[in-house]
Order: structure tokens, then C-alpha cells, then sequence
């Protein structure tokens, strides 16, 4: 398969990007939200345990990245989820409820998306 040591770190980044974004606002997110003029959330653990399964997609990613050829139902999850939380951001973007900055993660998430499919592509061509 092309470019295997890309996919190889394309997966890694990924793993990296869900860890530190989740790390960052599990302990950050009662001074980000205000950051962002963003009331915090009522009941917290709901918004804990979305980072949470976020934080594991991430070790979905990272085992992508020992193994492009094994895993890529991790990888079509991915991209289910990558895509719902760019819609979901957006949606409250244009509604006017969160600042484009936070909308901004989305973004790198359907970046992240859209690779993440070319991989799947690429794969099936070669595979």
C-alpha cells in the first residue's frame, strides 16, 4: 500500500489531537467554557463522559497506527463521529451559541474525516 508511513502517522496525529483536546477540556472546561462566553454545563457528567468516548476513539486511532491493516471498523466509527461533532458544532455555531474558535476544533475534525476516508479509498484500491 502507498504512502504507509503517512497513514501510519495520520493515524498517531489523530490519536494525539482526540487526547489532548479531551485532557484539555475535562481539566480546563470550567475556565474554557466562561473563556468562550459558554454557560458550563448543568450536570457535567454528561459532558465528561462525551470526552470520554472521545478520549477512546483516540486508542482507536492510535491502534490504527500500529497496524493500518487491521482495525478499519475503528476507522468508519471515526468518521461517523469525527462528522457529528463538526455538524453538531456547526449547528450551534450558526445558531449563535458557541464562538467560531471552539467551532474551530469541528473544523480539524472534518479535516480529520476527510482523511481518514481518502484512507479507507486508497486502501480498497491497493488492498
Amino acid at each position: 500500500m502507498p504512502k504507509q508511513d503517512y497513514y501510519k502517522t495520520l493515524f498517531l496525529v489523530g490519536a494525539v489531537w482526540n487526547w489532548v483536546a479531551t485532557v484539555s477540556f475535562a481539566v480546563g472546561y470550567t475556565f474554557m467554557f466562561p473563556l468562550f462566553d459558554m454557560d458550563l454545563p448543568r450536570y457535567p457528567v454528561f459532558f465528561l463522559l462525551f470526552l470520554g468516548l472521545a478520549f477512546s476513539f483516540g486508542i482507536g486511532y492510535y491502534l490504527v497506527s500500529r497496524d493500518i491493516f487491521k482495525n478499519h471498523a475503528v476507522v468508519v466509527m471515526g468518521i461517523v463521529g469525527k462528522l457529528i461533532v463538526f455538524v453538531g458544532l456547526l449547528w450551534a455555531w450558526l445558531c449563535g451559541d458557541i464562538h467560531f474558535i471552539p467551532f474551530s476544533a469541528g473544523i480539524v475534525d472534518l479535516l480529520f474525516a476527510v482523511l481518514f476516508i481518502e484512507f479507507l479509498m486508497t486502501f480498497k484500491k491497493t488492498g
